[in-house]
């Protein structure tokens, strides 16, 4: 990784990716268990869509968009360098993922650690859709992206009808194809099908691809209003199209159905629309946008650290018998409210000091990038 400033930052892009990495952090960290976490903080169990359900493709979605800015440089032609550029950054994203996931067991005691490592997940699924994206990027014409995208979702629909795709058990194609090539010990162990696994890659992919669409579509326009209005375009087009053929492919994150893929990319559209309104055209900039800025410009280096602080935070006794985490959330805060309120509270402060870590990095003018 390095370190160093970006000449420019488009800020209403820095402003949404911030929010998406504040989300995460904050529904990833409960001070209670489920039952004591507001439903909006929730994913959806299987079908539909929570505001927690937005999070993470958002965050996909902005992927798409900065990659198409990313490779710009390069003129969208394969080259050596930036064949290398692309393999270092996925191959990145996918090992902090399994090294994250191998330090956590080891910090548990857990036996056989390398035996139970989970191969896919969060970062693996950034890595291989970024690094499968950017490759696309530069070696397809750009007007058959649209074509290809439609492609993927139909053949994943497809695969979805007619193999039991919707299936909330092991008899799912998707889990079935996890076990066979994965092992069983390899996928995620608290619910089948694995909602990062291989076949839910395909329509992932095509989502990242929506963003990247959206970023030429849009960054060919020089005019600021015409580009606020082709985001609220296409994002009315893409949310509203989802929406009504949810009826025949329902909404589902844990699948990634690709309905869920137009919708959230619709509204993804539709909320940097709004940013880009208020931020680069209106110039307005408060505490606010500057709070979810700080998360923008670094944050795959503050979601890491928030990973990294669960080690002292939950896994380890630091204060005795107590961990850091029990002691804000029992001592502190259920003494005063209740579950929920305490459960809220607590990921809220964990937001807080993540973004102190952040804001550090802010103020000093250092951007972390693979």
């Amino acid at each position: 990784m390095e370190a160093k400033p970006k000449k420019q930052r488009i800020t209403s892009i820095d402003i949404l990716r911030g929010m998406t990495i504040a989300g995460m952090i904050l529904v990833n960290n409960p001070g209670g268990p489920e039952e004591a976490t507001y439903a909006p903080l929730q994913h959806a169990e299987w079908f539909g869509l929570t505001p927690t359900d937005l999070i993470f493709p958002f965050f996909m979605f902005i992927m798409g968009i900065t990659t198409y800015l990313s490779l710009k440089k390069f003129k969208f032609e394969w080259s050596t360098a930036c064949a290398l550029k692309i393999l270092k950054r996925a191959s990145l994203l996918w090992l902090i993922g399994l090294g994250l996931s191998l330090l956590f067991m080891l910090c548990r005691g857990t036996e056989d650690p390398l035996g139970h490592l989970r191969i896919l997940g969060v970062f693996p699924r950034l890595g291989i859709c970024y690094g499968l994206a950017a490759l696309i990027g530069i070696t397809v014409k750009h007007k058959f992206l649209p074509w290809l995208i439609a492609a993927m979702f139909v053949v994943y629909w497809i695969m979805l009808v007619t193999m039991n795709g919707y299936a909330h058990d092991e008899t799912n194609i998707i889990a079935i194809i996890d076990n066979a090539i994965l092992g069983a010990n390899h996928v995620y162990r608290w619910e089948s099908p694995d909602p990062e696994g291989i076949l839910s890659t395909i329509p992932a992919l095509g989502h990242v691809l929506i963003g990247f669409c959206v970023g030429k579509f849009v960054m060919e326009l020089h005019d600021i209003n015409d580009k606020i209005e082709r985001l609220f375009v296409i994002g009315a087009v893409l949310a509203i199209g989802g929406w009504l053929l949810s009826y025949g492919c329902p909404l589902s994150k844990k699948l990634w159905t690709p309905t869920f893929a137009m919708v959230t990319c619709g509204l993804g559209s539709v909320v940097l629309a709004l940013l880009t309104w208020l931020v680069d055209k209106q110039g307005k900039q408060g505490f606010a946008t500057r709070f979810f800025q700080v998360f923008g410009c670094n944050p795959l280096a503050i979601f890491v650290w928030s990973d990294l602080l669960l080690i002292p935070f939950g896994i380890y006794n630091l204060l005795g018998d107590t961990s850091i985490h029990q002691f804000l959330y029992d001592t502190c805060y259920c003494s005063i409210f209740g579950d929920k309120f305490a459960s809220l509270l607590y990921s809220i402060t964990y937001v807080l000091i993540n973004w102190a870590f952040g804001l550090y990095l802010f103020k000093k003018k250092i951007y972390i990038k693979l």
